[in-house]
C-alpha cells in the first residue's frame, strides 16, 4: 500500500490528470494517465468504476491488489508526477505477478519508466 504522502485524493487533481495527462494502456485491462505535478514526490490513485462490477467488495479487492502491486514497483516511478490508474475490466482473478506486469507496461507506455 502506498503511504499517505503518495496518494492522490482531491477530485480536482484527479480531473486535472484526466484532462492533461499522458496515456499509457495495458492490453485493454487497465490504463494509466500521468501529468507532472511540480512536487518532489509522485502521487497515485486507483479508480475502479461500477462498470467493472456492481459489488463494492469486488471493486475494493481489485483496488487493494493493484495498490499492493503499485507499491512493489513504486521505486521505479520517477518523482513529480500525479498518476491515475483506471481499471476497465474485472482483473480480480489475475495473479499478483501479472498485475505488476500490467502496471509496468502502462508506466512504460506513458514514458514514466524504462523497466
Amino acid at each position: 500500500m502506498l503511504g499517505p504522502q503518495n496518494r492522490l485524493r482531491k477530485p480536482r487533481d484527479i480531473t486535472r490528470v484526466y484532462k492533461r495527462g499522458v496515456y499509457g494502456g495495458a492490453e485493454g485491462l487497465l490504463s494509466l494517465k500521468a501529468v507532472t505535478s511540480g512536487d518532489a514526490q509522485s502521487r497515485a490513485v486507483i479508480v475502479v468504476s461500477k462498470k467493472v462490477d456492481k459489488r463494492a467488495v469486488l471493486r475494493n479487492k481489485i483496488r487493494r491488489r493493484l495498490s499492493a502491486a503499485l507499491a512493489e514497483i513504486w521505486a521505479t516511478v520517477p518523482g513529480g508526477y500525479d498518476i491515475v490508474v483506471s481499471v476497465h475490466s474485472d482483473i480480480s482473478g489475475l495473479p499478483a505477478a501479472r498485475l505488476r506486469e500490467l502496471l509496468q507496461l502502462a508506466l512504460k507506455r506513458a514514458h514514466l519508466t524504462t523497466a
